[in-house]
């Protein structure tokens, strides 16, 4: 497993702990902007599809919405390796004040040299892991 792949994985959910768990400065938000290419989408868990501005948008107002959230993640695995994007599958549990929520993604990330571990974010899907 290429280790740039977990390390962009780990490292944008820590971001988006961050930006919804505390009282970050607006770095972090710009930070998780500039990872998502221009024409990202995502699938929510409730099955919503959202492009960039949507996603960004409810970011921008989700600031410190669930203070203490840690993301953690686990069995990171590639699906498919493509010329210039990369597929891959990860576990992403939320934790706050004792409650755990779970879901798998998908994600595509795309090969962007210039970006941070050469990789932006094009799509993602998650799927709850019911309780």
């Amino acid at each position: 497993m290429d280790e740039h792949l977990v390390a962009e994985v780990e490292q944008q959910h820590q971001l988006l702990a961050t930006w919804i768990g505390s009282s970050a400065q607006p770095a972090v938000l710009d930070a998780l902007r500039a990872a998502h290419t221009a024409d990202f989408s995502m699938v929510t868990v409730d099955g919503h599809v959202l492009g960039r501005q949507a996603v960004l948008d409810g970011l921008a107002g989700a600031a410190n919405s669930q203070p203490g959230l840690r993301i953690l993640i686990s069995d990171v695995t590639v699906a498919a390796e493509l010329a210039d994007a990369v597929l891959v599958g990860f576990l992403e549990t939320h934790v706050q004040h004792g409650h755990t929520s779970s879901r798998r993604v998908t994600a595509l990330l795309q090969v962007e040299r210039k970006a941070p571990h050469g990789l932006r974010w094009r799509h993602l899907h998650e799927t709850p892991i019911p309780q």
